[in-house]
């Protein structure tokens, strides 16, 4: 089944519950989408287990995390998981307070579907996705001074995993970092991301905006022959 099916197919199955089981209610929701890639359909998702440490990481900051970056939104699964973690730390009113979800996805499909179960989650006043390449997309951030250096309290990296370090050096290049700010990559033991991961696990460095990591690999339980290794790598120096 090709991608866009599995999406139409997931479409198809959450219409199928009650809309109501869903609304305002991002945590049901993430489920049945789990429920779905699990018995309906091969997706390979931010599963529950990796959102629990992405989660325990999040609410371990000294300073509450307000600004998120996405990149690679897909179905939008791990986008409500931080647009519910930022509500469970700041209230109802979190937008009002500067809380954002900005997520990056290149394929107009997935773009849609991940918009249909933000807004039906109730979270689309936090989570905003963007549609096109994931660096055009954060400059254009920066430049309309959405994103300011500094800014930026956690960027997750799940699109391509060539990409991941190109796109970190933009992040360090534009200066969006602050002391304490988190890098989470999945997928880094299957299919891999090595650069990415020579660069965080030797302290960073180099480039325009020298950034030093403190970097860790947390195992999550996952299906045999499903990624389970979320790196999360915490800011030292900007």
């Amino acid at each position: 089944m090709s991608t866009e099916n599995r999406a139409d197919a997931l479409r198809a199955y959450i219409a199928e519950h009650p809309r109501s089981s869903f609304e305002n209610n991002p945590w049901a929701l993430m489920a049945a989408i789990e429920h779905f890639a699990t018995t309906k359909s091969h997706m390979i998702i931010f599963r529950e287990s990796k959102v629990r440490i992405a989660r325990a990481a999040l609410e371990a900051m000294p300073v509450k995390p307000k600004v998120i970056l996405e990149f690679g939104t897909y179905v939008g699964n791990s986008a409500l998981a931080w647009g519910a973690i930022l509500r469970s730390l700041y209230g109802e009113d979190a937008a009002a307070q500067g809380c954002r979800v900005y997520t990056f996805e290149l394929d107009p499909g997935m773009v849609c579907v991940a918009r249909e179960f933000i807004q039906l989650a109730g979270l689309d006043d936090l989570v905003q996705v963007l549609e096109g390449p994931a660096a055009e997309s954060l400059k254009t951030l920066y430049e309309e001074g959405k994103i300011a250096r500094g800014g930026v309290d956690m960027v997750f990296f799940d699109h391509w995993e060539k990409y991941y370090l190109p796109d970190l050096l933009l992040c360090e290049d534009l200066r969006v970092f602050r002391e304490g700010s988190l890098v989470i990559a999945d997928n880094t033991d299957m299919p891999g991301a090595p650069r990415y991961l020579k660069h965080v696990r030797s302290g960073g460095g180099g480039g325009l905006g020298m950034v030093r990591y403190e970097s860790k690999a947390f195992e999550s339980t996952t299906q045999i022959g499903v990624p389970s290794i979320v790196e999360i790598s915490t800011v030292l120096e900007t």
